[in-house]
């Protein structure tokens, strides 16, 4: 008896080990073939497309242990685990804040325990990355400045949140210098004057780091036109500082005694190409259009999708920031002309008042008004200042679209060409009485406080929205590739031939076709995503840029 009943036990053991080789080898048919090619993808991919392969930096801010081998793990894991990409979203976020509550709150926090030491060369690393992860939604950009790009981190199945170069854009010596660069082509090209006009994105600016710029500047302020100007029509421009400095830091109007410290510090032009420091001169906006006798500021959020190619959306919901000061030009209080939240917050709090505010509070809540912009061309054909009811339609959201466009085509040459990558910006506008608009500045990493709780609500959707567009972008690659690197195993697995064998010229085209980013597959971007298309290189002639840009002025 004793003997039939371990007959038993060994017989229903091997059946169990039987039935778990068959379902493992259904499950990783061609495990080897596919770990293969995975390995080829991410080392040509990377090579072909983002090099360099990495950029050391001496910090590790966010703790997290770089593995070579991480990537090949963590694509097999997915490639054979469709659900992770397809239905499931895996990430994490180091910096606290409304994005990180969102993402633990909508998604899978894979790194939960996540923290950060700035500037952190002692701290040896605390966590590893996840080989589930898909989305990774950082606040600073070391995944691509401390690890291996194609090896540890952003893996052919990942889509990250961050450019290498979004400097180009967000720095203010930058803008500014890409914006004459690219005039200065526009021109060559033989484009005519009302499209320079047109590409022109921000006031009239002078790059006091560039010798010809600061002289003529200068003489300008010594000039009686200047004085009569100002004596008119009060300040006239405003100076910030280029490199990475925003939240109203650097900002200075140039009121008399902001002018004269500025002349002692130049000599009057003087010292132009001996002064090193990266201030830029803008032209002040002195009409500005008010709200409650206060000035008001845009914010429009926007997303670069992939940079290969150049895709970008723009959010419908429009931040609007007020003035903490009644608006006066002749006033000399930076309060009255520059609208920043971290202004605003210095100003309450030495009120005694609290930044963090309820909707009930009329008084302080509209300093952060939260419109769709349907109501501000409610106000102004109200005020008669607007007379098409379709004034967002046809003026205010193509303005803005098309300047975003220039803003993008000045700067695209400095970009990766990678579809891994993305980027997350502000562009902050001010609208002037007669309608104008014009681009202050561009923030990436842009503060999204909880000031109230509209506001809270806002950034929380905004956030489910970008990833909703990054996941679409990665869902259709991935079921691209899938369908190749299927195929290939199939082959090298059934002809018992060498990868290298199949990789014809007709192959590597069509990998590089599949690492084209667009939306296909069946997939789509869901309705109440308020995120809306303003640029896709995939798109024929104009349309690429939603026909905003006329053929003869590209």
């Amino acid at each position: 008896m004793f003997g039939k009943v371990i007959v038993l036990i060994v017989s229903i053991l091997s059946l169990l080990l039987t039935y778990n080789f068959i379902k493992t080898s259904l499950v990783y048919k061609n495990k080897q073939e596919v770990d293969q090619i995975l390995s080829y993808l991410n080392k040509y991919l990377t090579q072909t497309y983002f090099a360099p392969l990495a950029t050391k930096t001496q910090y590790n801010s966010i703790l997290v242990k770089p593995e070579i081998d991480y990537c090949k793990r963590s694509d097999l894991y997915k490639f054979y685990h469709s659900d992770i990409v397809m239905k499931d979203t895996y990430t994490f976020r180091e910096a606290r804040g409304v994005i990180r509550e969102t993402l633990r709150s909508s998604y899978y926090d894979c790194i939960p325990q996540m923290t950060y030491k700035l500037k952190n060369t002692q701290f040896l690393p605390r966590h590893v990355l996840p080989i589930q992860l898909t989305v990774p939604f950082t606040y600073y950009d070391q995944l691509v400045h401390k690890f291996q790009v194609g090896q540890e981190s952003l893996c052919l199945f990942q889509k990250y949140n961050h450019l290498i170069t979004r400097h180009v854009l967000s720095h203010k010596d930058n803008l500014m210098n890409n914006q004459y660069q690219y005039l200065d082509t526009l021109r060559k090209n033989g484009v005519d004057q009302d499209c320079i006009n047109n590409a022109t994105f921000i006031p009239k600016t002078y790059r006091l780091f560039n010798k010809l710029d600061c002289e003529e500047f200068f003489t300008y302020l010594d000039s009686t036109e200047y004085k009569s100007l100002i004596e008119r029509e009060g300040p006239q421009f405003i100076t910030k500082v280029g490199l990475e400095v925003h939240r109203g830091r650097g900002i200075k109007v140039l009121f008399p005694d902001e002018t004269k410290i500025l002349q002692d510090t130049y000599k009057h032009g003087k010292r132009c190409g001996i002064e090193k420091s990266l201030l830029v001169a803008q032209k002040y906006i002195g009409n500005p259009l008010l709200f409650n006798d206060h000035k008001i500021e845009f914010r429009v959020y926007w997303v670069i999708a992939s940079t290969n190619p150049i895709i970008a959306y723009a959010y419908d919901k429009t931040l609007i920031r007020r003035c903490i000061a009644p608006f006066d030009k002749f006033s000399l209080d930076k309060e009255a002309h520059v609208c920043n939240t971290a202004i605003v917050q210095n100003t309450l709090q030495k009120k005694g008042s609290n930044l963090f505010m309820n909707d009930e509070n009329s008084d302080e809540s509209e300093l952060y008004i939260d419109w769709k912009l349907d109501y501000l061309q409610e106000l102004l054909l109200k005020q008669g200042k607007i007379k098409d009811t379709k004034w967002l339609q046809n003026y205010l959201h193509p303005t803005i679209d098309r300047m975003i466009i220039h803003a993008i085509r000045s700067a695209q040459q400095k970009f990766n060409r990678d579809s891994r990558l993305a980027e997350f910006f502000a562009a902050d506008f001010i609208l002037t009485d007669d309608l104008q608009i014009h681009i202050m500045e561009m923030n990436y990493n842009p503060q999204t406080l909880k000031t109230t709780l509209a506001r809270e609500r806002q950034h929380a959707k905004m956030t489910q929205d970008m990833i909703e567009i990054q996941n679409a972008y990665l869902r259709s690659k991935y079921l691209r590739f899938k369908k190749i690197i299927t195929r290939l195993a199939n082959k090298m697995n059934k002809e018992k031939r060498p990868l290298d064998s199949l990789l014809t010229n007709k192959t590597i085209d069509e990998i590089n076709e599949a690492y084209i980013d667009k939306l296909d597959q069946g997939i789509q971007l869901s309705e109440d995503n308020l995120f809306r298309l303003i640029m896709d290189e995939n798109l024929p002639g104009t349309k690429k840029y939603k026909d905003l840009l006329q053929q003869k002025c590209i």
